[in-house]
């Protein structure tokens, strides 16, 4: 077996159940999220200099996952109803947060995601997409100001997702294993 499959199995192994869950959470859809993940893995992995610990391939992997998802992709699955996604499932009828999501466009939904799962800053932000720090303060307050009018429950202020946030990224896992 190659180094570069054994960092692939050393990445789905610790870290694949994360950046499942990432992909999920920008796609809302199961299907698209798998695609998302290969194509990250893909391009993290594929070619280059290998990295040398799973925790390095990760971080790269979703760099790769969060620029590929910001590009241009295929058309995404039919949006549900905000109404239909609280009857259908959700925990005390309110609706799914990738449901809400999916109401931004992509470039806006990354930012939106990076903000607060990672709770990144604009710059770092702009940093990791290799993305212009106008564009994506723009992307952030846009994306608030939709989920907050789609959302006020989720409380959401404006000011503090354009200006709120660390410069650098911690490792935080989405199911609550680390």
């Amino acid at each position: 077996m190659s180094a570069r499959t054994r960092m692939l199995h050393a990445v789905l192994r610790e870290h694949g159940r994360d950046l499942y869950a990432r992909a999920l959470l920008l796609t809302g859809d199961d299907a698209a999220a798998a695609d998302l993940v290969e194509r990250a893995l893909a391009t993290g992995l594929g070619r280059g200099h290998l990295p040398e610990t799973a925790e390095e391939a990760d971080a790269r992997v979703r760099d790769a996952l969060h620029r590929a998802f910001r590009g241009p992709r295929g058309d995404e699955p039919p949006l549900p109803d905000l109404d239909d996604a609280a009857a259908d499932g959700a925990v005390g009828g309110d609706p799914d947060i990738r449901v809400s999501l999916r109401l931004l466009p992509q470039r806006e939904r990354v930012a939106i995601v990076l903000r607060y799962v990672d709770g990144l800053a604009a710059t770092a932000i702009a940093r990791q997409l290799d993305a212009p720090l106008k564009a994506v303060r723009a992307d952030l307050e846009a994306g608030a100001r939709t989920l907050t009018e789609a959302r006020p429950d989720l409380r959401i202020d404006v000011d503090d997702a354009v200006e709120g946030g660390m410069e650098e990224a911690l490792a935080v896992t989405l199911d609550g294993a680390r």
